[in-house]
This record gives C-alpha cells, structure tokens and sequence, in this order.
C-alpha cells in the first residue's frame, strides 16, 4: 500500500496508461511456437499442433502441450484464426475479444510484423487472450502449407468490389439478410461457392486477417483456398470507404461461418 506520492511512478510503470491506482507485474503471456496445424476430430472435439524449437526459459511461460480441446457440438471442425500485419495493439485485442466469445478455437500470429500481444492488447481483449489458445509462427508459408497438407483449408478475408457485389443468377440470400452479405469465391476468380457453404461443417478452417490498410500479402493470398468478404452495403462508395476496421471485420466473418447451417427439407418429407 503506497500513498499519492507514488502516483507518478505508477503512471510510468504502467506507461502512461490508466491503472486507476493499481500495476500487477505478471508473466508473459503463453504463446506457444508452432510449425503446423495437424489433425482434428470432431468426435473427439481435439486438434493438435507441432510445437516449435523454443527456450527452456519459454518453455516455463508456453507449456509443451500439444493437443487442444475445442466445442464441436457434435458437427464442426475447429477455426482458427490467422491474423498478419495488424500494427494496432487496439485492434489485436478487440480480434481476440470478438473470438473468444464467438468461439473461435485458436489464434495464431507471425512473430514479425504484427503487433505485440503486450498489456494494451491484454486489456483491450478485456481478458479473452488468456482464456483463448495463442500461438506464434516463424515462418507463415511453411506454416499455411503444412497445415493445409494436413487437411486444413484455408480462407483469405479479402474486399468484395463494387463492381462484383450484384446478386448472382442463383441468388446469395435474401437482400438485407446478413448472410447474403458474406461471399465466398475462388481464390483466382470471381466465381462464387453456394450461399448456403459452411466450411467448418466440412473440414477444419484457417481464417486469414490481414493489415489494416493493405489486407493480406500477395504470398499469403496465394496459400488461400478460398476467399471471403464482406459486400458494401451501399451501391456507390461516396467517401472511400471500401472496407471495415480489421476486428469488425473478424467479427462478422467468424460469425457467420460458425453458424450452424439449416436443414432443408424435402418436400416429400413434409406432413399436411
């Protein structure tokens, strides 16, 4: 218990963040190295990861554990997510808020050119990066591909342009309904998958995020299976604005392909 008197060594110990009279010195935060996603099982609700080469001394912070639960209710493969060149520790922790509650089962971060998972994105995660799985990656490619071999697929988040937003002949949806707003395509063209796709129902998913302004690196974009965005909500973008805050964006996407795709009925099948 310390007076007023050291009001100013907390503010530079907190670095001129509020800390409404209280600093906690704690361990780093867990973020294993890996080198690869492996396999999933949706009976078992597991999926296992290679551990990187890591210190002795981080192996006390990190752990060594290998295999990872996650809710597969009985019918979905794990997400999870993989964000690159996001520069604003702000943003970093709101992604990992908005997964966490959404029930995103991992996320995985290069050790260059991202933000620091470092106490403003603690805080601004508002706890959730401790209670979500973190892991680090050397080298994104090698990891991208390596997982993808272990039958991972691979998803870019990437901005629809105007000029493709029109409803294709079969139809996205119904208008002004949220999931008509989300596309998939193939990642060389603009041919779209079916409205009703739900790729966690089928195979185990990397989600891609990229930098604030530019998006994703043309060598990540070039791993992908398949692209995702988001379409603009207007007809002409008066102002320039093309695109969503990167956390919002992971928010919106990682909603939609967590929902639980409806049961159609045959026609056959129903009582009058």
């Amino acid at each position: 218990m310390v007076g007023d008197e050291y009001l100013r060594v907390l503010d530079r110990t907190s670095n001129g963040r509020p800390h409404n009279g209280f600093v906690l010195e704690t361990s780093p935060l867990p973020v294993p190295p890996i080198t690869e996603l492996q396999s999933s099982s949706v009976r078992d609700a597991t999926f296992q990861i290679a551990l990187d080469k890591q210190s002795k001394e981080d192996a006390v912070v990190n752990g060594k554990q290998k295999l990872y639960s996650y809710k597969s209710a009985g019918w979905r493969h794990p997400l999870v997510l993989y964000v690159d060149g996001v520069l604003d520790e702000g943003n970093l922790g709101a992604i990992a808020r908005s997964a966490y509650f959404l029930g995103v089962d991992g996320i995985v971060t290069p050790t260059r050119q991202v933000a620091p998972w470092s106490h403003v994105a603690l805080k601004a995660s508002s706890g959730a990066a401790e209670a979500i799985p973190i892991f680090s990656v050397h080298q994104p490619s090698d990891f991208l591909g390596m997982s993808a071999r272990n039958g991972w697929r691979i998803y870019a988040s990437d901005s629809v342009p105007l000029s493709a937003q029109a409803d294709s002949p079969s139809g996205d949806g119904v208008p002004g309904d949220f999931a008509s707003r989300v596309v998939y395509t193939y990642p060389r063209s603009s041919r779209r998958l079916p409205a009703d796709h739900c790729p966690v129902e089928s195979y185990p998913v990397i989600l891609m995020m990229g930098a604030e302004s530019t998006g994703l690196r043309a060598g990540l974009l070039n791993t992908a299976h398949f692209k995702v965005g988001i379409r603009h909500g207007r007809d002409v973008d008066e102002i320039g604005v093309d695109s969503l805050n990167v956390s919002v964006a992971a928010s919106l996407l990682c909603y939609k392909m967590l929902q639980k795709p409806r049961q159609t009925r045959k026609p056959a099948d129903l009582l009058f």
